[in-house]
């Protein structure tokens, strides 16, 4: 199979299929990519799992990354601003 029939195939999953295969990946990363120098501490490690399953039960408080770089843009805006009409 080559890398493209994968891709197309993973875009025909479900969404929940899809979180499956996000998360068995995740678990199984380091035997999958080898070197493990980006490898996390237990402590980390722990942290992440506790965000996943955090946003797992709760998605109505995530916030969605569309849209994102343009609120920040808009509120680094808005502040400088701020801080320029203050200086006059």
């Amino acid at each position: 199979m080559s890398l493209e029939q994968l891709e197309q195939a993973i875009l025909g999953l479900t969404p929940e299929q899809r979180q499956r295969l996000a998360v068995w990946f995740e678990e199984n990363r380091q035997e999958l990519l080898g070197d493990g120098s980006d490898d996390l501490t237990a402590e980390q490690e722990a942290e992440v799992v506790h965000r996943r399953d955090f946003a797992l039960a709760h998605p109505e408080l995530l916030e969605p990354w569309d849209g994102t770089l343009e609120r920040v843009s808009e509120r680094l805006h808005e502040f400088r601003r701020q801080k320029a009409s203050a200086r006059y």
